[in-house]
């Protein structure tokens, strides 16, 4: 975070504590510098930002103040709720230090929960943040079979009570409900585009379900061969549908029928939507006596997290799940703030290819 932006957010933290009451003028940009150990430059930017966003009013004769006006300082709880998959997924528990990491700055508390990948739940979660008078609310819908009717559910309960609210880690179709998610498309492609480096053609991309995300991760894959000039066959997408995102119940079941699928085909490289779908591959691959890298290469979204759980070290994407949190928590604190933009819709942040040991180059 650039300094100007701590000492405006540590400025906002104290108007807000009462430090400087009414009528009472603030200190000088100059006495600010002193006091932050920063230049007058800086300090003037943080004032202007806050003057911007009405927490202070200047006046050329008299000075800086407080303006008393500004609704958030009249009251509210200053609580954000957080809902995840699971806070034992460790992507997801980094995700929530950058939210609460980046509400500690600006005075908030966190109210964090696993919702376990239950609809039921996730709806209980959410009545119950609302009774406590959250003001804001980060979650990762469902897109699970079902989902839609208790999602509208939630949609409409937090409309209801005007509690602003963003999308981690996917976008809702059909709906202008802000997100923040990683550079899906990108990610991908720069993915794919290592597999063809190496001399790969018949690479598969395996997915489980039609989120936002898996379906972006599917766009840059298919971009990265058609830029490279290759032809591209769908015959090399393999559609293993789930009832749930979360596929644990039905892990065995998924692992049978990848590899009945994989038998029938012929190719040198695997690309999987995500780390569970990684797990089922590296189990089938291992049935059909299919070495990795070996025989073939494999590469996935969520590299780090399946590295922890396996000893194999997987090529793959990680994604900035911190980064991810703080962002939500940011966006979310600007609509709380009534600073929220009306052309906004979503946010996307970048990616990192980690190089590991399952990619091997083979004769073009």
């Amino acid at each position: 975070m650039a300094k100007y932006s701590v000492i405006k957010e540590d400025i906002k933290q104290r108007l807000i504590s009462g430090e400087w009451t009414e009528g009472y003028r603030l200190p000088s940009s100059r006495e600010f510098a002193q006091y932050y150990e920063s230049s007058v430059n800086t300090i003037e930017k943080a004032i202007k930002e806050l003057t911007e966003e009405g927490w202070l009013i200047r006046d050329s004769r008299r000075g800086t103040f407080m303006n008393k006006e500004k609704e958030i300082l009249q009251g509210g709880t200053r609580l954000v709720a957080a809902f995840v998959f699971g806070i034992d997924n460790p992507i997801w528990a980094t995700a929530l230090r950058g939210v609460e990491d980046a509400l500690f700055l600006r005075g908030y508390q966190l109210l964090s929960s696993s919702d376990d990948r239950n609809l039921e739940k996730l709806e209980s979660l959410v009545r119950g943040a609302v009774e406590r008078k959250v003001e804001g609310v980060i979650l990762s819908p469902f897109m699970s079979e079902g989902h839609e009717e208790i999602n509208n559910r939630i949609f409409s309960l937090l409309q209801d009570h005007g509690i602003k609210y963003i999308s981690l880690d996917r976008v809702v179709y059909n709906t202008s409900i802000p997100y923040v998610t990683s550079d899906n498309i990108a990610g991908a492609y720069n993915l794919t585009k290592l597999l063809i480096e190496q001399g790969h053609r018949q690479m598969l991309f395996i997915k489980n379900s039609n989120i936002s995300t898996i379906n972006e991760r599917l766009m840059g894959f298919k971009q990265a061969i058609v830029d490279s000039g290759l032809p591209y066959s769908h015959e090399f997408e393999v559609f293993i549908p789930t009832k749930y995102e979360d596929f644990s119940d039905e892990f065995d079941h998924y692992c049978e029928v990848l590899e009945r699928k994989m038998k029938e085909m012929s190719f040198t490289a695997v690309f999987t939507a995500n780390d569970q779908i990684a797990e089922a591959a590296l189990r089938s691959l291992q049935s059909l006596n299919v070495r990795v890298p070996e025989d073939v290469s494999l590469v996935t979204y969520d590299a780090e997290n399946l590295n922890r759980r396996i000893k194999l070290n997987v090529t793959g994407i990680t994604q900035p799940f911190y980064e991810m949190g703080q962002c939500a928590a940011g966006l979310l604190l600007n609509m709380i703030d009534g600073n929220e933009d009306q052309l906004f819709y979503g946010q996307v942040c970048k990616s990192n290819i980690y190089i590991g040991e399952t990619v091997r180059s083979i004769g073009t």
